[in-house]
């Protein structure tokens, strides 16, 4: 920016007030001002630019085509600058909380409760993204990111512990009443292709398998069951509604899976008022009670 080439940018309130009225009397009682003080404002203007931006005749102003040219300009730079600063003012009263989430932990538990939390805290704005597995906070300009345990993160973030992983068998309960002892179709998902392995045995429990289905995505698995398509193992928290509900059970409850949900973060949460009130949000929702089957 060239900024030989500004003009007073003190008079420039006046100016706009006084072609907008085309009369500084009034400009000046729009501002609170005298109308001595308007008048030479304009005129400081006017020995800036070396040019006429109002004609004066009997005791009224008109705007030269100078004058209306940079009147028009002016203006507009001056609501842009209104707007700006109203939304620097907006975002200092709304403080924003950018937030990475495991795509499914995101769409089938986190979305669901936020409107709770904003409830609670309305001067928090979550700005919500998804992704998994490893992150750069600093690069993606990230405060928190709600990761599963099951990689390795840089030595210098701070870990808080949410909650412990539990999984289980889910399906529709209609499903459920048409097994009566026949094969039961598995519902596996490729990001992760164990679950059904680590949960027969770490359970050990057995479930007579028929045909197997993947799905590319643990969303769609989870969706599957709730479709009635077979049975998939589901994460608690994932699958929490769907059985508060009615849309699927767990017949054999829920075990272990060695697995934690945590936030990651690079400082402490319990010294950032905003991030920290949100990190303890989650861990009260995450540690609602257990479900237990019939």
């Amino acid at each position: 920016m060239k900024t030989a080439n500004l003009p007073p940018l003190g008079p420039l309130v006046s100016f706009c007030a006084a072609a907008r009225h085309q009369s500084f009397s009034k400009a000046a009682r729009e501002l609170n001002l005298t109308h001595g003080a308007v008048s030479r404002a304009v005129q400081q203007l006017e020995q800036h630019f070396g040019v006429a931006l109002f004609q004066r005749r009997n005791r009224r102003v008109y705007l030269t085509d100078k004058g209306r040219f940079f009147a028009e300009r002016a203006g507009a730079l001056l609501e842009e600058l209104a707007e700006a600063s109203e939304q620097v003012r907006t975002e200092q009263a709304c403080q924003r909380l950018a937030v990475s989430c495991e795509p499914t932990l995101a769409m089938r538990w986190l979305m669901p409760r936020l409107g709770r939390f904003h409830e609670s805290f309305a001067e928090l704005d979550v700005q919500l993204s998804t992704a998994g597995g490893p992150v750069d906070l600093a690069a993606q300009n990230l405060d928190l990111a709600i990761r599963r345990s099951d990689f390795q993160w840089p030595a210098d973030y701070w870990v808080t512990p949410l909650a412990r992983e539990r999984v289980g068998p889910v399906c529709h309960p209609d499903y459920l009443n048409r097994l009566q002892g026949k094969p039961a179709e598995r519902l596996h998902s490729r990001t992760r292709p164990e679950a059904w392995q680590h949960w027969l045995g770490s359970s050990g429990q057995t479930v007579d398998s028929g045909a197997e289905k993947y799905f590319d995505h643990f969303y769609f698995s989870l969706q599957a069951a709730v479709a009635g398509l077979g049975i998939a193992i589901g994460p608690e928290p994932l699958v929490r509604d769907d059985i508060d509900q009615g849309h699927l059970v767990a017949p054999w409850g829920f075990i272990d899976s060695g697995a934690d949900y945590v936030v990651l973060s690079l400082k402490n949460p319990a010294r950032d008022g905003p991030a920290g009130a949100f990190v303890n949000w989650l861990v009260e929702q995450l540690s609602a009670a257990h479900y237990q089957p019939d």
